[in-house]
């Protein structure tokens, strides 16, 4: 079977997902409890209200979530001033995220619809497909992880690229504090071709967005309470000595104490795709065994994807099973580049149409879902249009069939 076939299958399966969650966010507006009302809401409402300029007005029971970098609240925030239920914000996130998945397929060489087909892949994730209704902002750190990585992929000369460059890393940092190691590893594998590419001017284009956007909130941390990340604890500097004391278990400890628990929120999450941890393993019995000469951009993906499980190792979990699940929404950073690998080995091995009916048969968790009728009236239509509009930017000279 073509790719083509599979990829407009897997297009199918994300419309129908997409427009069945778009209609549940409109039929269900108020956010479920949980960290949507303990404080992504409140940092959006203290955006709005021009509270969030001055952390001392901070007055809830759980103010020290309050100074979290917001970036990703903003986003929130423009919802609640356009009065578009919060219950929506995660839609949006996934369809950007599927464009920006399909654009860094693009840039890592992906024909037109295998990378359609690995975008998908993503998006339909049970990972992510978990939270789409709901109030939370990692699946926007996933649209800024990702349009990263495309962004220092292959730096520009351009002021346009800087600016760019300047406004998506800086609603990387300026989103999560754990989303700086994530930036220093990208920083580390491209970052001697983007200073190739820099000058003064550009760096001071580049800086002003990245300020804005980013370095805003560990400044007003700073000048607030002496400590840009508060409340956390490091190098001495002020902290909440007591976030501490009733903070989660870190996912390693997890692991080793609730290891068939953890395993099987793991596969929940992943599905067919957790088999992408054994990728480091496939890697090196190709190069030591086989005497492959793999793409080199397979093995810096991969360096990638296993650094950022090193971080995901450190992050908050607890004993409970749902914590434990809730917990992996965490690893994106970690399996967009390590899927994207494997991607780019079937293709390397000219096994694109067998990973085509792997990537499809992880998609069909995503259609679980109750049936509206009423929604084939938006279903056909949009699908149709989006068909059109696939084919209409098709790249003539490179559709792709099945080599395998």
């Amino acid at each position: 079977m073509e790719i083509r076939t599979l990829a407009k299958v897997a297009l199918l399966i994300f419309l129908y997902y997409v427009i069945y969650a778009f209609y549940g966010g409109l039929l269900n507006p108020s956010p479920v409890l949980g960290d949507s009302f303990t404080y992504h809401i409140p940092i959006s409402l203290a955006i709005l209200n021009g509270s969030i300029l001055n952390p001392h007005n901070f007055t809830t029971k759980t103010f020290v979530f309050m100074f979290n970098p917001g970036s990703s609240e903003a986003i929130n925030s423009l919802l609640i001033l356009l009065h578009i239920p919060l219950t929506l914000s995660n839609v949006i996130a996934v369809v950007i995220l599927t464009f920006s998945a399909f654009f860094l397929g693009l840039r890592f060489k992906l024909a037109y619809y295998y990378a359609l087909l690995f975008a998908v892949s993503i998006s339909t994730l049970t990972v992510i497909d978990r939270w789409i209704n709901f109030v939370n902002i990692d699946i926007w750190l996933a649209v800024f992880f990702t349009l990263a990585l495309t962004l220092l992929k292959e730096p520009k000369k351009s002021y346009r690229y800087f600016f760019l460059l300047g406004f998506i890393l800086g609603m990387l940092v300026g989103s999560k504090y754990s989303a700086w190691p994530f930036l220093i590893v990208l920083l580390i594998v491209y970052g001697k071709s983007l200073i190739k590419s820099l000058s003064l001017k550009r760096f001071l284009v580049f800086f002003l967005p990245f300020s804005v956007f980013g370095l805003f909130w560990y400044i007003r941390n700073y000048l607030a309470v002496g400590n840009p990340v508060w409340p956390i604890c490091t190098l001495s500097l002020p902290c909440n000595k007591l976030y501490y004391t009733t903070a989660y278990y870190q996912m390693w400890h997890m692991t080793l104490q609730y290891p068939s628990i953890m395993v099987n929120a793991f596969f929940g999450e992943y599905k067919l795709w957790s088999l992408s941890l054994i990728l480091p393993i496939i890697i090196l019995y190709a190069k030591l065994k086989r005497k492959d000469k793999l793409p080199h951009d397979v093995l810096l993906l991969c360096f990638i994807g296993i650094v950022n499980f090193l971080f995901l190792a450190v992050a908050p979990t607890d004993r409970y099973s749902w914590i434990m699940v809730s917990s992996f929404r965490y690893s994106y950073p970690m399996f967009i580049p390590l899927i994207l690998s494997i991607f780019m080995l079937a293709s390397y091995y000219k096994k694109e149409a067998w990973l085509g009916f792997f990537a499809i048969a992880n998609m069909f968790p995503a259609l679980t879902m109750s049936y509206y009728p009423k929604l084939v009236l938006f279903y056909i239509p949009i699908a149709i249009l989006c068909f059109y509009l696939l084919k209409q930017h098709e790249p003539k000279s490179k559709t792709v069939k099945s080599r395998s």
